[in-house]
C-alpha cells in the first residue's frame, strides 16, 4: 500500500472517530446556548462565605440571598462531596474549587456530572430552593409576584426549570454569592485570586466550637464527618466522634484564618466574622459584611434582620429558627454539655477559641455561672486587623 493511500485512510479513520466521540458526547450533556461571558455585568463581585458545619452559615447565606442585586448559591460543592463519598476533603478540595470558580462566572456546565439527570432542570440541584433568584420572575414562570418568596412553594413550582436558565438568570447579577462548609484549606483557592474574570472576596463565619459540638449532636453529619476526617492518623470509620471531628474542624478554621493573614493575594479581600457578634447585634454586623460586599443597605432589610433576631420567627419547615432572646442562643451549651465534654471540645481547640475571642471554662460551677462571660468583646477581623467594640457579651 502506498504511503499516500495510508494517509488517506488514517485522515478517514481519525475523522470517523471525531465524529463518534463528538455525537456520545452531546448525547450525554445538555446543549446550551447561553454563554456566560457574554452576558455577565461589568465588574461583578464574587463573594464565598467559608465556614462549617452548624456555625450559622445557612443565616448568613440568606443575608445576601435577600439582597436584590445578589444571585445567591446554597452549598454548590454538595454534589461532588455525595458523588465521592469514599474519598478525604484534601482530595475533593479541588473539584469544588472549579465548581466554585465556573458558578462564579455563571457558567453551570461543571454540575453536569455531579447532579443526576446530568443536570437537565435545577430541580436536580438540591438546595436550589434557597436561592431567591431561582425561585422568582423571570427564572420561575410559576412564580406568583404576591405570595411573595416561599421555598416550599418553589421547591413545587420552580424544580422543572431548565437548568441552562439558571446560568443565564445569574448573569444579570452585580453580585454572586455562594456560601460553603466545604473549604477547610484556603490556600486551595489562591489561583482564584489571580483569576482577571473574579473579583473573589472571601467572609470567613466562626463560631463558638462548644455551641457547634451541641448543634451537631441535633444534626447527625456520617457522610461529611468520614470525609472530614479521611486523612488523619488513626482513621476508623466506627472512630469517630464528635470531638475529634471538632478539633480537625476547628484546626481548619485556624489554618483558615492564618492563610487570608500571610497572603497578599487576600489583602482586603477577606473578613473575619463571629455568628455570636451577627446574633447580638445585627444591624451593625449587617452594615460591616454589606461594605465589605459592596452592597447597599436598605431599611427593609434592616427590618427583615431585625425581625429574624428579636422576634420567635421561623421559616418555612422550621428552617432557621431564632429566640426572641439572642444571648440565649449563644449560652445554650453551658446548661446543655456536660463539662467533660466541654473539656475535651476546649481542649481541641484552644488555639481556635484564643484566636477568635471564645473564653473557656475552667469549672462546671463556671460553665453554669451564667454571669461569667463566653467570648470576647464585640470581633470582627479584616484587612489583617482586628477590630473589637468595648461592649462585652455575657
Amino acid at each position: 500500500m502506498s504511503l499516500r493511500l495510508m494517509l488517506v485512510f488514517l485522515v478517514l479513520f481519525m475523522s470517523l472517530m471525531l465524529f463518534y466521540f463528538s455525537q456520545s458526547f452531546s448525547n450525554k450533556s445538555p446543549s446550551y446556548s447561553f454563554s456566560p461571558s457574554a452576558s455577565l455585568k461589568p465588574n461583578s463581585v464574587h463573594v464565598l462565605v467559608v465556614s462549617s458545619w452548624r456555625s450559622g452559615s445557612s443565616f448568613l447565606g440568606q443575608i445576601f440571598n435577600h439582597h436584590s442585586d445578589v444571585f445567591y448559591l446554597f452549598e454548590p460543592g454538595l454534589p461532588t462531596w455525595m458523588k465521592f463519598k469514599k474519598e478525604s476533603a484534601e482530595l475533593l478540595h479541588y473539584p469544588v474549587r472549579d465548581v466554585l470558580r465556573s458558578l462564579f462566572t455563571c457558567d453551570v456546565s461543571p454540575l453536569w456530572q455531579y447532579l443526576p439527570n446530568g443536570g437537565k432542570n435545577i430541580g436536580d440541584l438540591r438546595f436550589f430552593a434557597e436561592s431567591r433568584a431561582l425561585c422568582t420572575l423571570p427564572a420561575c414562570p410559576s412564580f406568583i409576584p404576591s405570595e411573595g418568596y416561599d421555598r416550599s412553594n418553589c421547591y413545587h413550582r420552580c424544580r422543572n426549570t431548565p437548568f441552562d436558565k439558571m446560568a443565564e438568570i445569574c448573569g444579570t447579577y452585580s453580585h454572586v454569592v455562594m456560601k460553603t462548609v466545604r473549604i477547610l484549606d484556603l490556600s486551595v483557592l489562591l489561583p482564584l485570586f489571580r483569576d482577571p474574570a473574579l473579583d473573589l472576596r472571601i467572609l470567613h463565619l466562626v463560631r463558638d466550637p462548644r455551641a457547634v459540638a451541641l448543634s451537631r449532636r441535633s444534626f447527625p453529619l456520617d457522610i461529611e464527618d468520614k470525609i472530614v476526617l479521611k486523612n488523619e492518623g488513626n482513621y476508623k470509620k466506627d472512630n469517630i466522634s464528635i470531638s475529634r471531628v471538632m478539633g480537625k474542624i476547628c484546626k481548619s478554621q485556624v489554618a483558615i484564618n492564618k492563610v487570608a493573614r500571610t497572603a497578599q493575594a487576600l489583602h482586603g479581600r477577606y473578613m473575619a466574622i463571629r455568628h455570636e457578634d451577627l446574633t447580638i447585634n445585627p444591624i451593625q454586623s449587617l452594615k460591616q459584611i454589606y461594605n465589605f460586599a459592596g452592597l447597599r443597605l436598605t431599611m427593609d432589610l434592616k427590618q427583615w434582620i431585625y425581625n429574624v433576631t428579636h422576634e420567635e420567627f421561623k421559616g418555612e419547615n422550621g428552617f432557621m429558627a431564632f429566640s426572641k432572646v439572642s444571648s440565649n442562643v449563644i449560652q445554650r451549651w453551658r446548661t446543655a454539655l456536660d463539662f467533660d465534654s466541654v473539656k475535651d471540645i476546649q481542649q481541641g481547640c484552644n488555639e481556635a477559641m484564643d484566636l477568635f475571642g471564645y473564653l473557656p471554662m475552667r469549672s462546671m460551677n463556671e460553665q453554669k455561672n451564667m454571669t461569667v462571660k463566653v467570648i470576647k468583646d464585640e470581633w470582627y477581623q479584616r484587612d489583617n486587623q482586628v477590630i473589637r467594640f468595648k461592649r462585652d457579651c455575657a
